[in-house]
């Protein structure tokens, strides 16, 4: 019996064949089952034959590029928008043509993130990207990458795929360069996003920038020898505007630094202390979608602090709520009178310049009624004098003579006056 019916299908699909016609070809079309602005994806085009296969090695046109389908039948087409809308692409093999429509959706987010490593920290990129792959499907993630060599440097989209896909190319590029950050986030911080994010990946040194070659500032660029000042960030920046700007650097959570760039960000992500070359931890990015600017802050934090589990860095990482920020300093700014000695603080960040917890400051004149500002505008929010959040405090004139000039300059101390404060402690 199965000799019989294998027999009788014979004829059937020979009836079946010569009912086509040779030369009929109809052509196919895989794509992502959603597409959005800022993510790589890729569209298969292939070409049915009269027999029902995929035809290997035959040229078909897109928009009227040639592109030639390999030995699985699809020819490969990449596409990247950074806006969202309906774009028809037309298709044709020989006589056949096809018209398709991409609907392109605005990201849930677009995360930009800066990697300026042309430097030690060159080998920790591809941990970062790694952990930034398993970003949710929605999430655009858009990376300047800058190490050292060559090889590597470019602009780097994640895919549908959740592969990084090198979208520009480019020789050796300066990362300490403001006139180079200026146009990254101009260009790619255009993307079509619910909401948008730019973390500046590299070391730091808060406000530092005295000496002529060392990690200070951010983005600290051992090729070029150069870096990024905080007044050199704060005009590349301008015209732009972050729900969360977040620094995978250290020092950077500087009451200084944050409030020089009070009216670029909704929300600031930051350490006042050093961090481990692993730095944040990405995998946050795999659960964002739904959040807000101030859900995308804790989500990184939790995963920071469990990341960093029984370690001294696990409280290192905090938001800051920019517009509670100012008012906090705002409110800081009345009690600029003449001090009578040096405040006592147990939390020291760095000894040069020397970098102090400011809740320990407030907390030691008893301007308690500051404290509650701050620790209200820190998310998450505390009730704890340590605020995880430095300022410069200069434990003698000679300390702050060092660093006078260039100090004068912020914004923090030309509205608080807390350098004529400084100045008062030691005359």
């Amino acid at each position: 019996m199965r000799r019989i019916a294998f027999l009788a299908v014979i004829p059937l699909t020979l009836l079946l064949a010569s009912c086509m016609s040779l030369n009929s070809s109809a052509i196919r079309v895989v794509l992502p089952s959603e597409l959005y602005a800022g993510k790589f994806f890729e569209m298969k085009v292939g070409v049915v034959g009269p027999l029902g296969f995929l035809l290997r090695n035959v040229e078909v046109k897109i928009d009227g590029q040639t592109y030639t389908t390999d030995e699985s039948g699809y020819a490969r087409v990449p596409f990247f928008f950074l806006d969202a809308g309906s774009y028809t692409v037309i298709l044709s093999y020989a006589d056949v043509s096809r018209e398709i429509v991409l609907n392109v959706k605005p990201a849930s987010w677009l995360v930009l993130c800066w990697f300026g490593a042309d430097n030690n920290l060159s080998s920790y990129v591809n941990d970062d990207l790694e952990e930034m792959k398993s970003a949710a499907k929605d999430v655009a993630v858009i990376a300047f990458v800058d190490r050292v060599g060559t090889m590597s440097h470019g602009i780097y989209a994640l895919s549908m795929d959740s592969v990084f896909v090198r979208i520009e190319f480019f020789n050796e590029t300066n990362s300490g360069s403001g006139k180079n950050l200026s146009w990254f986030v101009n260009k790619y911080g255009t993307c079509d996003a619910n909401k948008k994010s730019l973390i500046l990946w590299n070391h730091g040194s808060a406000w530092d920038d005295t000496d002529p070659y060392r990690p200070k500032g951010i983005s600290y660029d051992d090729q070029s020898k150069d870096f990024l000042t905080t007044s050199e960030l704060k005009n590349a920046l301008q015209g732009t505007r972050w729900d969360v700007l977040g620094f995978d650097a250290c020092l950077m959570g500087s009451v200084e630094v944050l409030y020089e760039l009070k009216d670029l960000a909704d929300y600031f992500l930051a350490s006042p202390g050093e961090i481990p070359f692993s730095g944040w931890d990405y995998r946050f990015l795999a659960s964002i979608s739904d959040s807000d600017s101030k859900g995308f802050c804790e989500k990184a934090i939790d995963r920071w602090r469990s990341f960093y589990t029984n370690r001294s860095y696990k409280p290192l990482l905090n938001a800051w709520d920019s517009e509670k920020l100012s008012k906090a300093v705002s409110s800081l700014v009345k009690k600029m009178n003449p001090a009578n000695g040096l405040p006592e603080v147990n939390t020291v960040y760095s000894t040069s310049p020397r970098l102090c917890d400011l809740g320990e400051v407030l907390e030691s004149f008893g301007w308690s009624d500051v404290l509650s500002q701050f620790q209200s505008a820190r998310i998450p929010q505390t009730t704890n004098a340590l605020l995880y959040l430095s300022v410069f405090l200069p434990q003698n004139s000679n300390q702050l003579d060092q660093y006078r000039e260039m100090y004068s300059q912020l914004s923090f101390s030309e509205h608080t006056g807390w350098l004529d404060w400084l100045d008062s402690l030691f005359h």
